[in-house]
């Protein structure tokens, strides 16, 4: 099952969210055809856009995105408040093999290289974007996160990342728990007693292994109830989470119109233009006759946003 499931600490001084992915991190995955170490990171990515994403209170998307120069060059993953979650990356093939066969770690340091991550939270047309950018710092995806919530956010916060390629059959896994330390604390958890019991529950949350978090047969409020059963903990509703992709022939053929004539006839290859979608590999082929032309102007402003 794929979930979120929100829990406090503390009597509430402490909030968290317990991620598992099954089905959204093996369509995603497989879409992509990249080796294990990169699947690890997409599945990865995936969680983390699900903590983030599902602490939304309005209609919008959540979106991070990593740009460094390393062999996976770029990764982005978005959620909308709707519970719908996609992931799309970039690498260079060839340097990737090459490091894959010199036996240096693949984590997400040694992939991704320098760089930085941006989550930025969009709530429509009509409104402005809300984007902070970190650069990329520590071994995993997770110290990096973690750096962003400490630098932009001035939350403090614990966090695991888990993927796992798949396994006797059963496909792709991805987990994650977020825990963070509200600004400010529940009146009945202060002072010293607070800030012990923070990093009592991130020593806990770091006990946790990557077995026990991605287990099928441990439900997910049996892990936090392992974790957590003396820490005040209190579990809520969770919410489902699901794979969409918002690409749509419609919508990339409102981006084709958008295009100057030349730009289009440079693009076309025996008259037609061939387009494929980073996120989800759906492939569309439009015939360049086809195309409206009547939305096409020189005013950058009107062209529509790209998926």
């Amino acid at each position: 099952m794929d979930l979120v499931l929100p829990f406090t600490l503390g009597g509430g001084a402490f909030r968290g969210r317990l991620v598992r992915l099954h089905q959204v991190a093996t369509e995603t995955i497989v879409r992509h055809h990249q080796p294990e170490a990169v699947g690890r990171l997409i599945g990865e990515a995936l969680v983390l856009a699900v903590a983030v994403g599902s602490r939304l209170k309005f209609d919008g998307v959540v979106t991070l995105q990593t740009s460094s120069d390393g062999p996976v060059s770029r990764i982005v993953a978005d959620m909308t408040s709707d519970g719908n979650v996609r992931a799309s990356v970039a690498t260079d093939p060839d340097r990737l093999a090459e490091m894959i066969a010199s036996g240096v770690p693949l984590d997400f340091a040694h992939l991704s290289g320098k760089g930085h991550l941006a989550m930025t939270v969009d709530q429509g047309d009509d409104t402005d974007r809300y984007q902070g950018i970190v650069a990329i710092e520590g071994h995993t995806l997770a110290d990096t996160a973690i750096s962003y919530f400490r630098q932009s956010e001035q939350i403090g916060t614990a966090l695991l990342l888990a993927a796992e390629a798949p396994d006797g059959g059963f496909g792709w896994r991805a987990g994650g728990i977020l825990l963070q330390r509200l600004p400010t604390p529940n009146a009945t958890l202060a002072g010293p007693e607070e800030a012990d019991a923070w990093e009592t529950a991130k020593v806990l949350l770091q006990s946790l292994t990557d077995r026990e978090l991605l287990d099928p047969t441990l439900a997910a409020t049996e892990v936090l109830r392992r974790l957590f059963h003396q820490s005040g903990l209190a579990v809520y509703d969770g919410a489902d989470v699901r794979f969409a992709c918002r690409c749509s022939r419609q919508r990339l053929e409102g981006v084709l119109a958008g295009l100057p004539p030349e730009d289009l006839a440079h693009a076309a290859v025996d008259g037609t233009i061939e387009v494929t979608c980073d996120f989800c590999k759906t492939r569309y082929i439009f015939d360049v006759d086809d195309i409206p032309t009547s939305s096409v102007s020189s005013d950058n402003s009107s062209k529509p946003r790209s998926e």
